[in-house]
């Protein structure tokens, strides 16, 4: 057993009731608790571990895979925006789903759905609620354009015709977190979390700022947000913050435990040290930064300053499988670049504690999930440490980290309640939502057809807006310092 953190394996087992461990056993009281117990389960030769988290996660884009992954951020995001179009209640909830799916076989308890299509986040959120995942539901919202932010000289006629969907009203914006709220608290939805989802902060203008602020005091909500995902995007923020972004959202009254983050690549030592102080937790998205060539994270440099490391799949059609294991290996790899000191590595509980506990952590329930003990959530995955690749290799955690994948994954328990047992699904028709899936992403792909000529058409101005931006400063993957001596590049 794993009980979670920065713990070793150790043997035992755990006595379950209802929704919560009501005890973690040893071999002799695991013994002596069977015979009094309803259900005993052998799992000779697993490990039980608290389930994986997922710390930032877009769950429409599970169906727009195979679509355009191969340019940066700022143009990638226009052939998304485009497909987004498309989407019905049906489809989001259809998404949902097979994210969820997808998920759960890959032994992943929950995870912070950063969802773009606020005006049907209802669909979404019933699709989250049937599949039975812990969930951070964070419906985006921004009134500001990155053609402005970033001083991108595209055809606006063309943007117009691909432009988002989703409400930039502040009143609209705010009727549709209140009514969120109410649902979720009303109906009981206890495995579903409401954050403030503001798409970025640089794409809100200060009004918007305020409304943050007030889903967050006045509802009670933790928040989750890009924050300076790209070069060009920490440029824009210095402009108009020259006392950092960061520093900003503390003086908002928006830096704190409550708040998560996705990327974070483009910090300064100043910046990471105001994350670290404020508790927020950062996701580390390596998959998605590297397609999409946004940058690399200095992870080593953030764990040595304290910050709280969670690990995030991103979009399905840029960071590929929501696969952790994956991500983890990633992770374990960050510091390992030649001539450094081997000594301070990192150590497979380091990435175990990033993909599992501290993820957990911008749910606000760090106390009751994502550790085994006594009182915490009944949120337990079993791994099978003698199924496929893991047949030979010895029982450890180093062993989980650099070998284990989904055919490892046995069962899954979320909140009492078993979402896969003995390798099935058990509260989804998976056969069902795959053929929906397969239906709807060809017709969002053939609907979406007729403006990727306009899209096409924005590359050559894009090219150009972007050899400027970078004009004057070091290739930022190189190693070498930019104009802002505070920037390097992070370690593969």
């Amino acid at each position: 057993m794993w009980p979670g953190g920065h713990a070793d394996l150790v043997e035992g087992g755990l006595l379950i009731a209802g929704r919560h461990i009501v005890a973690v056993l040893s071999p002799a009281d695991a013994e002596a608790a069977a015979n009094g117990a309803d259900e005993v389960i052998d799992v000779s030769g697993m490990v039980l571990m608290p389930p994986f988290f997922d710390c930032h996660v877009h769950s429409n884009s599970t169906l727009l895979r195979g679509t355009e992954n191969s340019l940066p951020l700022e143009l990638w995001s226009y052939h998304a925006i485009n497909y987004g179009r498309e989407f019905t209640d049906e489809a989001v909830r259809v998404a949902a789903q097979l994210t969820d799916i997808e998920m759960i076989r890959n032994g992943i308890g929950g995870y912070i759905d950063h969802f773009p299509q606020t005006q049907r986040a209802t669909s979404a959120l019933s699709g989250h609620v049937e599949a039975g995942l812990r969930i951070g539901f964070a419906p985006f919202f921004a009134d500001m354009w990155d053609e402005d932010i970033l001083g991108m000289p595209l055809d606006r006629g063309v943007v117009a015709k691909i432009a988002p969907l989703a409400p930039r009203r502040l009143e609209d914006i705010r009727d549709s977190y209140v009514r969120l709220d109410a649902e979720i608290r009303n109906e009981g939805k206890s495995r579903v979390t409401l954050l403030a989802g503001p798409n970025s902060p640089q794409r809100c203008s200060p009004a918007l700022w305020g409304l943050w602020r007030d889903l967050q005091d006045k509802l009670g909500l933790g928040s989750h947000t890009h924050l300076l995902e790209t070069f060009p995007q920490a440029q824009a923020a210095r402009r108009r913050w020259p006392q950092g972004l960061v520093r900003a959202l503390a003086e908002a009254g928006l830096l704190h435990d409550r708040l998560s983050v996705g990327h974070a690549i483009w910090l300064d030592p100043d910046e990471r040290d105001m994350l670290a102080s404020a508790g927020v937790t950062v996701s580390y998205n390596p998959l998605s930064n590297g397609m999409l060539g946004s940058g690399r994270k200095q992870v080593h440099d953030e764990l040595d300053a304290g910050v709280t490391l969670a690990l995030g799949t991103d979009c399905s059609n840029t960071g590929g499988r929501h696969d952790l294991f994956e991500i983890m290996r990633h992770m374990l790899i960050a510091s390992r670049n030649p001539g450094t000191d081997f000594d301070r590595w990192l150590a497979p509980v380091d990435v175990l504690n990033a993909a599992t506990t501290a993820g957990v952590r911008a749910l606000g329930g760090s106390g009751q999930a994502g550790v085994l003990a006594a009182n915490s959530a009944a949120d337990i995955l079993l791994l099978d440490l003698e199924a496929a690749g893991m047949a030979a290799s010895s029982k450890s955690l180093n062993s989980i980290v650099t070998h284990a994948d989904s055919r490892n994954v046995h069962s899954l328990m979320v909140d009492g309640r078993w979402l896969l047992r003995n390798g099935t699904i058990m509260t989804l028709d998976e056969g069902a939502v795959l053929g929906d899936a397969r239906r709807l992403a060809e017709g969002l792909r053939s609907a979406a057809a007729e403006r990727q000529a306009d899209i096409a058409s924005l590359r050559t101005p894009y090219a150009a807006w972007q050899r400027s931006a970078f004009l004057g400063h070091r290739c930022p993957m190189c190693g070498g310092e930019l104009r802002r001596g505070s920037y390097r590049c992070g370690s593969p």
